[in-house]
């Protein structure tokens, strides 16, 4: 039996194949969550002695707060660290499966809104896990912690650390200015901003016109060119997405090494084939 053809519903053929590679890196994000091979994100085992275990089963204490009664703070520390991480990485298949949905239907506007949430603020709380050693402390104890809120200062050094993770293979700059630079006419905060309000006045560039809705009377060619920015950039920002995500499950986790390889090898690849990024 023939697998049934491909539907793009409305997505022109040239944007296809920059398509199906973000389809791609989605799904390997997802496999995070769905591939038992990754179960140490859902389930994690350790040995305690009896007579915590017997103070475990008659406190009316969360089990938390008894662990860190009793000093075992590593365990405390990995316990919340990987809750975040999985439920950070499911967040983020939830808004980029249903953004590129969007996409295909030719529903622009809700296809920007929903990339908000992962690049603007899921990415920055990503980088933090990854490079502030005292992000979980901070998460677990203190009081209106925001880990979302940084000055623009605060978000290159860490799309700069975070790219050091990954030996540099990024430009940076670029990154900031295409996800939160609100002098950059094209970056997502902006772009973003403009899907989610009718109006805008905060930035000049990205004001909303005289006689004019934000996205509300977008024609062929503004839809045209919303097209061509989510598949110029959005395959390289996907992937710096997976790229960080498979480094803090390296570092999470016990999977080997080799796994990770092989699936940053297999979008390579991928990137290659369908001349993406």
């Amino acid at each position: 039996m023939k697998n049934p053809i491909k539907s793009y519903q409305y997505l022109p053929a040239k944007f296809h194949k920059r398509h199906d590679y973000c389809e791609f890196v989605i799904s390997q994000i997802e496999d995070l969550i769905l591939n038992e091979e990754f179960i140490e994100l859902k389930t994690q085992v350790f040995e305690f002695p009896p007579e915590f275990i017997k103070k475990l089963d008659t406190s009316d204490k969360h089990f938390l707060d008894l662990l860190e009664e009793e000093k075992y703070d590593d365990i405390v520390f990995h316990l919340i660290k990987n809750r975040v991480l999985l439920s950070l990485i499911m967040e983020t298949c939830y808004f980029l499966q249903e953004s590129f949905l969007c996409s295909l239907k030719m529903r622009m506007t809700v296809c920007f809104t929903l990339l908000r949430k992962p690049f603007l603020e899921i990415l920055m709380v990503l980088m933090r896990i990854l490079n502030d050693e005292d992000f979980i402390d901070n998460f677990n104890h203190t009081e209106n912690y925001d880990p979302i809120l940084a000055s623009p200062g605060k978000k290159k050094e860490l799309l700069n650390q975070s790219n050091k993770w990954l030996h540099n293979k990024y430009n940076s700059e670029d990154l900031y200015d295409f996800i939160y630079n609100k002098d950059f006419g094209d970056s997502l905060f902006n772009l973003t901003n403009n899907a989610i309000h009718l109006y805008t006045d905060r930035n000049p560039i990205s004001a909303t016109e005289k006689q004019n809705l934000n996205f509300i009377f977008s024609n062929k060619e503004n839809i045209e060119s919303q097209w061509e920015y989510v598949y110029e950039y959005m395959p390289m920002l996907v992937t710096f997405m997976a790229d960080i995500v498979d480094l803090l499950v390296l570092k999470s986790t016990s999977v080997k090494e080799k796994t990770f390889v092989i699936r940053m090898k297999a979008r390579d690849r991928l990137r290659k084939k369908n001349d993406v990024c």
